[in-house]
């Protein structure tokens, strides 16, 4: 076991050639270790302490790392098979020794870390989030995620009350870091913590008000190589926590998702994110379960919503819009036209003329066996029907426009022989 443990040094992600040889030959050599282990464990009775520390050996292993190999991950999950039904002082001895300690020094202001209730006031005051920075010695333990995410993955809805305490401070740690990878994971705990975590929990703590925070400064993270992956998790991981924490239909949820829309989306993200195209494109491809979940509500956003998800259609001459967000605004553009069919009377001309400018680029500019383009296609004809569905009179206008214009041709033809 002490064999298997990940060296600190991967978290540096040195370059030095020295080092790189040393950790691809400790690399060869884990899923001999595993291999090996997964022999001595069978038929032999493990005190709950050795459960805990093969679990935490095994679990280093459990996802996609540079410490890790096809070999030595399906090794890992092999082992891990014998306990995919932790019962409660197994959770309990391996958060409370194999995992928490690696957190401890580095207490986060805003949590009783006895209790995992949301304090009053941030501890060390004002200035306490710069402590929280700190050292941060658990950045040297590489595998601490994968930890985490295991006992997130594993403990059992009932049990979380009494291993609240526990299971919330490493989450709010990587939520809360200033770096964006490790926000990333953050996102990634929630949204499995709140997969099974009672909803009662979270309101009677506080942490659920805690989290809405933590996501929300997330989503002004708009400059590093990740973030797109980060503001689509927040934006999906934000949503849930609303649905789940407020009542269906209250003005709390309507505000929440109204903050969520207006604030976060259009009035952060897209506005400081214009050159950014897979902040954009992560942003839209989040909006259609948030504009399914406000329904009428996102009317109030029409004036924003429409002009922003039309401009990636209209061709511009030396540009050229990514298919992909095409593809996704016109899949946020319908729900729109699903949710408020009322309010399309006044916006279906400005839709049609530019999804007909994107139809006729598309047309000029498609080369054989294009996929995307015949996907984009797909598309813009779905929500033209959706439009028509709601706007019935848009197609008698059409008809009667493209008649006036064969009527002209006809009259040019004519004159034309004589």
């Amino acid at each position: 076991l002490r064999s298997l443990q990940i060296p600190s040094d991967y978290a540096q992600k040195s370059e030095e050639t020295g080092i790189t040889s040393q950790f691809e030959t400790w690399k060869a050599k884990t899923s001999c270790l595993l291999r090996d282990l997964s022999v001595l464990m069978r038929g032999k009775e493990l005190s709950i302490a050795e459960q805990a520390d093969v679990v935490a050996a095994a679990a280093s292993f459990d996802a996609h790392n540079s410490w890790t190999s096809p070999e030595s991950r399906a090794l890992a999950t092999e082992i891990l098979a014998d306990f995919s039904e932790p019962n409660l002082p197994l959770m309990f001895q391996l958060l409370e020794i194999n995992v928490n300690p690696l957190f401890r020094s580095n207490l986060h202001p805003s949590l009783n870390p006895s209790t995992g209730r949301k304090t009053d006031r941030p501890a060390g005051g004002p200035m306490g989030t710069h402590d929280f920075y700190e050292t941060q010695a658990w950045k040297k333990y590489p595998a601490a995620a994968n930890l985490v995410f295991w006992c997130l993955r594993h403990i059992q809805s009932q049990d979380y009350d009494r291993l609240w305490y526990l299971v919330i401070p490493p989450i709010m740690t990587f939520l809360d870091d200033w770096q964006v990878p490790y926000k990333l994971k953050g996102v990634q705990m929630v949204e499995i913590l709140l997969q099974h975590v009672p909803r009662e929990l979270l309101k009677r703590t506080g942490v659920d008000g805690l989290i809405l925070t933590s996501l929300n400064t997330c989503l002004a993270q708009l400059d590093d190589a990740e973030s797109p992956q980060l503001i689509q998790t927040a934006i999906s991981v934000s949503l849930s926590l609303s649905l789940l924490t407020t009542t269906p239909g209250s003005s709390m949820q309507f505000d929440q998702l109204c903050a969520l829309l207006g604030e976060r989306i259009i009035g952060a993200i897209w506005l400081y994110s214009y050159d950014k195209l897979g902040v954009v494109q992560a942003s839209v491809d989040s909006l259609p379960p948030l504009l399914n979940a406000l329904g009428l509500g996102c009317s109030r956003y029409l004036k924003a919503l429409i002009p922003q998800l039309l401009h990636p259609l209209i061709p511009v001459s030396f540009t050229s819009h990514p298919v992909e967000l095409q593809i996704s605004s016109l899949r946020a553009l319908t729900m729109i036209i699903h949710e408020c069919p009322y309010r399309m009377s006044q916006w279906k001309g400005t839709i049609i003329d530019s999804i007909s400018r994107c139809w006729v680029h598309s047309r000029d500019t498609q080369s054989v066996g294009d996929t995307r383009r015949d996907k984009l296609e797909e598309h813009l004809r779905s929500s033209c029907e959706a439009l028509a569905k709601v706007c019935p009179s848009i197609i008698e206008e059409e008809l009667r426009r493209l008649l006036v214009i064969d009527h002209d041709m006809f009259q040019e033809l004519v004159a034309g022989i004589a």
